[in-house]
């Protein structure tokens, strides 16, 4: 239970903000329509890497407005619009388009104007930069190749059919996008509703920096996230939606950061963290299409069947998470191969799990065990160190709150790895609960980031 004096904090792997200012350009979005001063990464969410709040300062068009109404094109329009401008889209009948090699200095704003509302049947930017997409709509494909720079806010994007509703393809010519943020956004539809796709190369070749926050997803017909191909990206304080299919597949992906989400489904596997190999993927350089240093905290996962799926995977850590339903964490045996029939992974390496609540923890026969795996409620079966046991009451008409006499509470473990804010971003305190949610904490310390 939160008793403060305790400065807010805790896992970051990405080097993105754990608030919202993706690393490498002051000029991506932090909170908000904001810009963090200083660039590169920040703390937020209550100062997640243990330093103060992010000073921040809008992110506001600040020079001449540039008009479309259609058949005019948004293409036309960046043509002529130089570093601050805006781009303010009327209403009218738009048609997809493809958008190269625009590049500007400082942000320029794709806006819809008061009162207006634009659909795309798909927008396409290859080799951009430096744009603030604002308030459209796209009932389509909405994809980066080879962009920077782009923050994607108060959009409303449906993907149609098999095609994901966002893709940052990194495999063309182009190469791969980094420093995107997406934020305050409605997701949902198409096959992989977001798809991160890479090089089958090393993670140097990957899209990366990339910042997905305080955005409802509703998964497609495979999965809501699917990063193959994806470094330093944060997944954190959105609203992840599923019926059958997994909210977040990694098969390819490091320093991943999934945090203060809220997973919601009927079945399946909220998180599942793989390695491919040639049985799943069977493609030159899929060696390199490894799973390591994932951190999963201060989540809330309820409908699941699983709440964290390894699938052959190293350096996990899941902590602070309240698992509702069924397994939370299940270890399944695999043993990916590159082409050659190599073995690329043995089963799951390094895994760390401490301060959850679930009712199981399910480990395959010829897995290893934990690395570390401690100060866990785990009400049904499992084990571990400082094992505790009793009713966690949590309280469903309030996220999943402990409500008082919980046996979770004042029971975490405190280490150098352990964040210190809970699901809301208030400081935990120096007798920390198991769980997403801090019994009694304080308001964050730094509110709306």
């Amino acid at each position: 239970m939160s008793a403060g004096g305790v400065s807010a904090g805790g896992v970051s792997p990405s080097g993105a903000s754990a608030g919202g200012a993706t690393g490498g350009d002051a000029n991506v979005a932090g909170a908000a329509g904001s810009v963090a001063a200083g660039g590169g990464a920040s703390a937020g969410a209550g100062g997640a890497a243990g330093a103060p709040c992010a000073v921040s300062m809008p992110l506001t068009a600040s020079g001449a407005t540039i008009d479309v109404t259609p058949p005019m094109k948004i293409a036309t329009a960046l043509g002529m619009a130089k570093a601050g401008d805006r781009v303010l889209l009327h209403a009218g009948t738009y048609t997809a388009e493809s958008i190269s090699k625009v590049s500007f200095a400082t942000h320029v704003f794709i806006e819809v104007a008061a009162g207006d509302k634009v659909t795309l049947p798909g927008l396409r930017f290859t080799s951009s930069d430096h744009i603030v997409l604002d308030g459209l709509r796209v009932e389509g494909l909405l994809e980066l190749e080879g962009s920077s720079n782009f923050v994607l806010r108060h959009l409303e994007l449906i993907g149609q059919g098999e095609d994901a509703a966002l893709q940052f393809q990194g495999q063309h010519a182009a190469g791969a996008s980094h420093d995107v943020a997406v934020e305050d956004s409605s997701i949902s539809g198409g096959g992989r509703t977001v798809f991160i796709l890479g090089n089958f190369a090393p993670s140097e070749q990957w899209n990366h920096h990339l910042s997905f926050r305080r955005t409802h997803f509703t998964c497609g017909s495979h999965v809501c996230f699917q990063i193959s191909g994806g470094r330093d990206v944060d997944i954190v304080g959105n609203q992840i939606d599923s019926d059958t299919t997994p909210g977040v597949l990694t098969a390819g992906a490091t320093r991943v950061n999934i945090a203060q989400n809220v997973f919601k489904a009927s079945d399946g596997a909220a998180m599942q963290i793989a390695t491919p190999g040639m049985e799943w993927d069977n493609y030159a350089g899929v060696e390199n299409m490894i799973s390591s240093k994932v951190v999963i905290a201060n989540n809330v996962v309820s409908g699941f069947k699983t709440g964290v799926q390894l699938d052959a995977a190293t350096d996990v850590a899941v902590v602070y998470n309240t698992f509702v339903d069924g397994a939370g964490v299940r270890f399944n045996h695999r043993t990916p191969h590159d082409q050659a029939q190599n073995v690329i992974l043995n089963g799951n390496d390094d895994i760390r799990i401490w301060n959850d609540i679930m009712q199981q923890l399910a480990v395959a026969q010829g897995e290893k065990p934990p690395a570390f795996l401690s100060n866990n409620l785990i009400s049904d079966s499992g084990s571990g160190d400082h094992l505790v046991t009793g009713d966690p009451k949590l309280d469903a008409n309030k996220g999943y709150e402990l409500s008082a006499g919980s046996a979770a509470i004042d029971q975490a473990l405190v280490n150098a790895e352990t964040p210190l804010v809970d699901f809301a971003g208030g400081p935990r305190g120096d007798k920390p609960d198991l769980g997403a949610h801090e019994l009694g904490a304080p308001a964050p310390a730094c509110p709306n980031q």
